[in-house]
């Protein structure tokens, strides 16, 4: 339920992976795109006789609204006995003091949400969610977790040798942008030479002149940010903990992971859980203190950061955790089969 052009959002980059997984393992037919080339797609691909050559349906939810002709194609499809797997990516409109509506065009597409969300809920057979603090929020029965993956083709980067910190994101409150700013500046009193790579959305003029000259800021698609970090010593996600950010999980967490750099991040629940299991990173309070002595024992440590980096490479390429794992799971699920 997205325009797939360019790889500009975690939805997108998702859906790349998760139906080049399935592609690789079952037979596969796409419909895709903006709101009426999707509906175009779905009435060519009934009248192409679709129905009769799919054993169930795969749908990834966007973080907007259903739209109607998404529900009755999916209730079509329950009726003629097709198994219908939605995923479920997040519920931002359930935490409105963190992600507050600013434009009147928010008010009415946050008001469709709350109406088709349920509607969706209740047509899937088969409930996909990333964590399940999600599932409880959104109240979904028997959910089943199909958290993001990692790509093994990706270039296993290790921890570089320069005090190098390396950020991907953006840049408002709700991301922890400042906060890390400020670690950085506490770090420097300890590692002079320790500087800050913000790979993110371009800042307005006042906020550029406000940065220390110590922050590089970059705009760089996908593509060019392995090439972007390969000197950085580490990753850093310095979200505040929320509600939200305490039961969503970034998918950046898993190329960070898959890049075989070692990860400092703020202890939200399911951040900390994944980096836990993998042995990857460190945890931190959400404060500008706490990020800085996690920043300090990966920088002042390299044959730590080493070991971490090598840690969570292996995690995230491990059978169990790549994109082909999810695909799996998702074919398993609804068909009742394991997956060739």
């Amino acid at each position: 339920m997205y325009e797939l052009d360019g790889l500009d959002s975690a939805p997108k980059v998702q859906i790349k992976f998760i139906s080049a997984a399935l592609a690789r393992q079952t037979s596969l037919e796409m419909i895709g795109g903006g709101r009426l080339s999707r509906a175009r797609g779905c009435l060519r691909w009934l009248a192409g006789g679709g129905v009769r050559r799919v054993g169930a349906v795969y749908c990834e939810a966007p973080s907007a609204s259903v739209m109607p002709t998404d529900l009755l194609f999916m209730s079509l499809m329950r009726l003629m006995g097709r198994p219908v797997g939605v995923y479920f990516r997040d519920a931002y409109q359930f935490f409105r003091d963190i992600y507050p509506r600013r434009y009147r065009r928010q008010l009415l597409t946050d008001l469709i949400w709350r109406v088709t969300m349920p509607m969706t809920r209740m047509v899937a057979t088969h409930r996909f969610v990333p964590s399940a603090g999600l599932a409880e929020v959104m109240r979904l029965k028997d959910p089943i977790l199909l958290t993001p993956g990692a790509d093994p083709e990706t270039p296993n980067l290790g921890a570089g040798a320069e005090p190098l910190v390396a950020y991907v994101g953006g840049n408002g409150w709700a991301d922890g942008f400042d906060t890390l700013v400020e670690a950085v500046t506490l770090v420097r009193s300890e590692v002079p030479d320790a500087r800050l790579l913000a790979v993110t959305a371009a800042l307005s003029p006042e906020r550029l002149a406000r940065l220390p000259d110590w922050v590089e800021t970059r705009q760089a698609g996908r593509a060019e940010i392995p090439d972007l970090v390969k000197d950085a010593r580490l990753f850093v996600i310095p979200r505040p903990i929320t509600t939200y950010t305490d039961l969503a999980i970034p998918l950046k967490l898993w190329d960070y992971l898959s890049m075989g750099k070692p990860i400092v991040a703020t202890e939200a629940v399911e951040t900390a859980k994944i980096l836990s299991a993998s042995g990857g990173g460190i945890v931190t309070p959400a404060t500008p203190r706490g990020l800085a002595d996690g920043l300090l024992e990966l920088l002042r440590d390299q044959e730590l950061a080493n070991a971490m980096a090598s840690r969570a490479r292996a995690f995230a390429c491990s059978p169990a955790n790549t994109w082909d794992a999810r695909a799996a799971t998702i074919i398993e699920s609804m068909l009742g089969t394991p997956a060739a």
